[in-house]
């Protein structure tokens, strides 16, 4: 039998946070407490993404870098899935996970790439992929290729959640000494690389590197010390025309080292987590460098959304196994 929780206020703004700004002004104290009241089956630690009204939830694994449960969600229809578990696992190093929508099919799929430890070798063991289709509930795994890498095996893979754009999940990966942007097409399933800014990390020395949309395109976040003063510097590549490696440009912008880049609105600008007094979630226009400081608590992530899709998804009961709250 399933256990029941209420969402705690974290959770609650945690995903009203998803919202658009013009969403959430119409919300009354009233609706905020009837959110709250949504029950849900498990305890999880991390909200990884939201698609075409669906909702994807982990809980970590407390032994190894990975994922004990996946969860998909429908808000609106007030329904829990859990995804079937991947059973026989050797140790892992990190877990990757990624969700999208694939409207050919109007079918939702789970990206999971996986790096494997490899005890006593110099490099860790070849990366896989595991593919998980809503309307089958079931797993597939398949080996990581890409034709333009000629045969280099991928050993590591950035755990952030991978980037749904232009129908393909993103995530920045290594093979070696190489760093690029490795792309998985949700309707054919290839994998594909996409090269990184050329010497994009030449006077700075990098604290963290995001991927996200930036008003309809591809781009990177490198936020860092400059190594001429070492003060703190935001670097916004973006990818003019997609998959050209050529037509990424650059704009730079005094930023907070310490800060953390959580998304971007739809105007353009960054979603900034700064570290000051206390926690702040503040909105930075990277043209006018103005910034405004957002009445929000301190989520765990924030990823904004142009407009909050409503979904009859898993109302049919496609799972092993579903929870209908109310």
């Amino acid at each position: 039998m399933s256990q029941h929780h209420h969402l705690s206020d974290q959770m609650v703004y945690d995903i009203l946070s998803r919202l658009p700004v013009k969403s959430i002004i119409r919300f009354s104290d009233n609706t905020l407490t009837e959110v709250s009241r949504i029950e849900i089956p498990c305890l999880y630690e991390a909200i990884v993404g939201f698609c075409n009204g669906l909702f994807i939830l982990a809980s970590p694994s407390p032994m190894e870098h990975s994922f004990q449960h996946i969860y998909l969600w429908n808000p609106i229809i007030r329904k829990f899935m859990r995804v079937a578990s991947i059973l026989g696992q050797p140790s892992t190093s990190s877990v990757t996970l990624g969700f999208a929508y694939h409207p050919r099919k109007n079918d939702f799929k789970i990206l999971r790439l996986v790096c494997f430890k490899n005890k006593g070798k110099l490099l860790p063991a070849k990366a896989e992929a595991e593919v998980y289709t809503l309307s089958t509930a079931s797993w597939r795994k398949f080996s990581i290729s890409v034709d333009s890498l000629s045969g280099l095996n991928i050993y590591r893979i950035s755990e952030s959640p991978s980037l749904f754009f232009n129908g393909a999940l993103h995530s920045i990966a290594f093979s070696r000494d190489y760093k690029f942007i490795l792309s998985f097409d949700v309707d054919d399933e290839r994998f594909r690389e996409i090269r990184l800014p050329q010497n994009y990390l030449v006077g700075v020395s990098l604290r963290k590197e995001w991927l996200t949309i930036l008003k309809g395109s591809l781009a990177l976040i490198v936020i860092g010390d400059a190594q001429i003063d070492w003060s703190g510097v935001c670097h916004i590549w973006v990818m003019t025309e997609y998959g050209v490696a050529k037509s990424w440009i650059k704009k730079s912008v005094p930023m907070d080292k310490h800060a953390k880049f959580l998304s971007c609105t739809i105007n353009g600008e960054l979603l900034i987590r700064r570290y000051d007094m206390k926690v702040r979630i503040v909105l930075f226009d990277p043209e006018s460098l103005k910034e405004e400081v957002l009445r929000i608590p301190d989520p765990r992530d924030v990823i904004y959304t142009t407009n909050f899709v409503e979904s009859l998804v898993l109302l049919d009961g496609l799972s092993n196994e579903s929870y209908s709250l109310g």
